[in-house]
């Protein structure tokens, strides 16, 4: 009688496993306070900034810090900062900080999303 009970459940743990699929679940779209989220700001120069938020803190007031790292691009539509986010060989320059109220006082968007690593939230402890 045990071997009747090992045969469905290990047949239902297998169903079970792929129903929990990460790729089944839609990623929700990063907003200024997702971190991971790439965000393109205005540039002074022209074009747009395009950097990659690794933590903020604050709650949600104009003097939050967000750690950054910052890319060595200049692109010049949302819609190009969104494609050129999701190239990870992007050129990074060094993380740094910039105050929430920096970038809400330019034109920005949110553009792309991808999760922060281990290894790039040691960059900036």
């Amino acid at each position: 009688m045990k071997r009747f009970f090992q045969v469905p459940l290990s047949v239902a743990l297998l169903l079970s496993l792929g129903a929990c699929s990460a790729d089944a679940v839609d990623e929700p779209e990063p907003t200024l306070d997702t971190k991971g989220a790439f965000l393109a700001v205005a540039a002074d120069a022209g074009g747009y900034d395009l950097i990659r938020t690794l933590a903020i803190l604050g709650s949600g007031l104009p003097d939050d810090a967000f750690f950054v790292t910052p890319y060595a691009v200049n692109p010049q539509s949302f819609e190009e900062a969104r494609a050129l986010a999701q190239d990870p060989a992007l050129p990074r320059r060094a993380v740094t900080f910039i105050g929430r109220s920096y970038i809400t006082s330019r034109d920005w968007s949110a553009v792309w999303f991808r999760s922060v690593s281990s290894a790039e939230e040691l960059e900036f402890r």
